[in-house]
């Protein structure tokens, strides 16, 4: 188990993900919105990442802490919590054993990030436990019928296959994987959207985003010359999928919101 964790952490230290995820910075405001974050609340962003969603949280005056597995992440997070003047506390830990007590948050929150713990049953006993009853917990994670569901089964065919414990994260894209994992909450609430990224071309994305997406460092890194079948096979998902009638790249990528009221 720590020998995966240790692995995951360095996947998501590899490239930059602090500046792609910037291309997806709406998704953080939105979940803050229907959470219902309010000025004095405590909120808890669980595997931050460099905090889309703790920081919009923050310029609402709730009192925030981002979590992340990735020191290198986290950093990231407080040099963009120091641009916009907000305060936010950040700490490094895992989204399976949140160093929090019982009953801690008003607001749990996470975009992107909780969805790569491998236990899910785990994870969502742990956000569920430090939230207080009457609090909420809200998230976004890809659904498998999306485009990022699409790359994600093809770079699997790639890389090695994680170990038996480790769920699909995907799973957490689908409303009735919600519903079991929360099976004590009051309240569901469940919302489709796309992170919609524009660029000039599949191909100019392509190269923007496999030099700092972590798995796809990763991957470059463990197959050699065989990355290039995967790339191609991700760009035709992407030219596939493309919005676009005027000669631009608009990708859709879908995801589910899922605010959980406990």
């Amino acid at each position: 188990m720590e020998e995966f964790k240790e692995r995951q952490r360095a996947m998501w230290a590899a490239g930059d993900y602090a500046t792609l995820s910037e291309h997806i910075a709406q998704v953080g405001e939105l979940v803050v919105e229907r959470a219902g974050v309010e000025g004095g609340m405590r909120v808890l962003d669980v595997a931050c990442g460099a905090g889309n969603a703790a920081l919009p949280a923050a310029r609402r005056g709730a009192q925030v802490i981002g979590l992340d597995l990735v020191p290198e992440l986290l950093e990231a997070g407080r040099a963009k919590a120091a641009a916009a003047s907000v305060e936010i506390e950040w700490v490094e830990g895992d989204a399976e054993a949140l160093p929090f007590e019982d009953d801690s948050f008003d607001r749990v929150l996470s975009t992107f990030g909780h969805m790569f713990a491998p236990r899910h049953g785990q994870t969502a006993g742990e956000m569920a436990r430090v939230c207080r009853a009457g609090g909420s917990i809200a998230i976004c994670c890809w659904t498998p019928e999306g485009t990022v569901g699409d790359v994600f089964r093809v770079t699997a065919q790639f890389m090695p296959p994680p170990p038996d414990y480790a769920e699909p994260p995907l799973l957490w894209g689908t409303e009735a994987h919600v519903r079991e994992l929360f099976a004590d909450a009051k309240d569901f609430a469940f919302e489709r959207h796309s992170a919609s990224i524009e660029w000039e071309s599949a191909e100019g994305f392509a190269d923007y985003f496999m030099d700092r997406f972590g798995p796809m460092v990763t991957a470059r890194q463990l197959l050699g010359e065989r990355f290039g079948e995967l790339r191609e096979r991700t760009i035709e998902i992407w030219e596939a999928a493309n919005e676009s009638d005027d000669g631009r790249f608009v990708l859709p990528q879908e995801y589910l919101m899922s605010v959980i009221r406990l």
